[in-house]
């Protein structure tokens, strides 16, 4: 387990990924390893503008015994070429109450069929606070998918998906 403040991704990253392929519509995060006792599902909705891809991402959070469901809004860099030997790095934000927080949100695709799944390591930067946050992900096209389709992939990188925490909410 990975000490808290560091974001190193445990495996290397696809060297040929399919940019137009991964990042269009959704991916819900339906397994996390190294995640915190709230592990809750996420649908990260992709899509590719011009040269540049658009990240949103919905989800609940627990803040002060409530759920609410926060929108995150992300997007790569305008002008700057997207490498498909990764990361890709997305400038975001979010905001809590009147608080708006701002983040870095970096995304190393480790193996991916594009349909069906995804093992994506995210890293999460927050500049502001000095924290960083990093988890190992399993994404879905579909959220109620059980994570079989991944498993011949995850086996080959020496991992099983009883390592992951399944998220509430998938």
């Amino acid at each position: 387990k990975e000490p808290s403040g560091t974001c190193k991704s445990p495996l290397p990253s696809m060297t040929n990924l399919q940019i137009p392929q991964f990042f269009k519509d959704s991916w819900f995060v339906t397994h996390i390893m190294g995640g915190s006792n709230e592990a809750t599902c996420r649908e990260y909705k992709t899509k590719q503008e011009r040269d540049m891809i658009k990240l949103n991402a919905d989800g609940y959070y627990t803040i002060q015994g409530q759920k609410k469901l926060y929108t995150t809004t992300c997007s790569t860099t305008s002008g700057k070429p997207l490498n498909p030997s990764g990361p890709i790095v997305f400038k975001c934000g979010h905001s809590l109450g009147s608080e708006n927080i701002f983040f870095d949100l970096t995304f190393s695709i480790v193996a991916t069929d594009y349909n069906n799944y995804a093992l994506v390591y995210r890293c999460s930067t927050y500049q502001s606070l000095g924290l960083n946050y990093g988890n190992l992900l399993l994404l879905q096209r579909n959220k109620k998918d059980n994570g079989s389709k991944a498993s011949s992939s995850l086996k080959s990188r020496s991992l099983f998906l009883d390592q992951f925490t399944k998220t509430t909410g998938c």
